[in-house]
């Protein structure tokens, strides 16, 4: 039995679905199919969150896994001698050390994870208003990102949660922001009169306006009476590897 049908056996006693599944790990459902079809791999840091949601021993996937073909197609390289040594042994433990092991080293992954991790404020939209305006959500979130995908000057983060800014942005894409006014043609956290957007701001003869990331919504005027703040702005997408946390939780 292969890995993809270890992984497929074991979510569906756990009775999780694909989709649930890859909330848990922060990957697509067709991602868990791909792995459960045997189309492609889980890297590394997304088999050992696996490990630890199936709850499974890891000698359960990896005796039909490290195999020197399958490790060249994961890897990129065949395991080195000393690895072969450590799994041949790992196999040989009694069911108590392997547990052991296991505890070591998802502690040593944690805290090393948690060296090459940075956290940053993550602003989430509220009640939708009209012309993909929102209100703020009441609940406060903060984002860990891996330092090699963090964005230079980047200081908050805003997550897109409809597809009313396609073709730019996609639903739950994750926007890297530093706290300064937009300039002309600038993607921009804004807020007009208490309603929040993330728009370009146009900058003319004619005045300000804030020009949708849509070709549906038309363009909204600012008055010289409006209240009108830009909050940040926006630096470009985060790729890569997150988690989102909610504090008060």
């Amino acid at each position: 039995m292969g890995i993809g049908e270890k992984l497929r056996k074991r979510r569906e006693s756990l009775m999780l679905s694909r989709k649930q599944l890859a909330e848990k790990i922060h990957v697509t459902p067709s991602a868990i199919a791909n792995y459960e079809n045997g189309i492609s791999y889980p890297k590394p840091d997304i088999l050992i969150s696996l490990i630890q949601i199936l709850e499974v021993d890891a000698n359960y996937l990896y005796q039909d896994y490290l195999t020197h073909s399958k490790s060249r197609t994961f890897y990129g390289q065949e395991l080195t001698p000393d690895e072969v040594e450590s799994v041949l042994k790992y196999r040989d433990l009694t069911e108590d050390s392997k547990r052991l092991v296991q505890m070591i080293i998802a502690e040593e992954y944690e805290r090393n994870r948690c060296e090459e991790w940075v956290e940053f404020p993550c602003v989430q939209p509220g009640v939708r208003k009209l012309r993909c305006g929102f209100l703020l959500s009441n609940s406060e979130q903060t984002i860990r990102l891996k330092k090699k995908h963090v964005l230079e000057n980047m200081e908050f983060c805003f997550q897109i949660q409809v597809n009313s800014y396609e073709p730019v942005y996609k639903k739950h894409d994750i926007l890297a922001l530093k706290r300064k006014p937009a300039g002309h043609n600038e993607i921009g956290f804004l807020c007009l009169n208490g309603i929040y957007y993330i728009r370009t701001l146009c900058c003319n003869e004619e005045g300000k306006k804030l020009r949708a990331l849509n070709v549906v919504e038309p363009d909204i005027m600012i008055q010289d009476t409006d209240d009108f703040t830009c909050l940040g702005t926006v630096l470009g997408q985060v790729y890569g590897t997150y988690e989102m946390n909610n504090p008060a939780i």
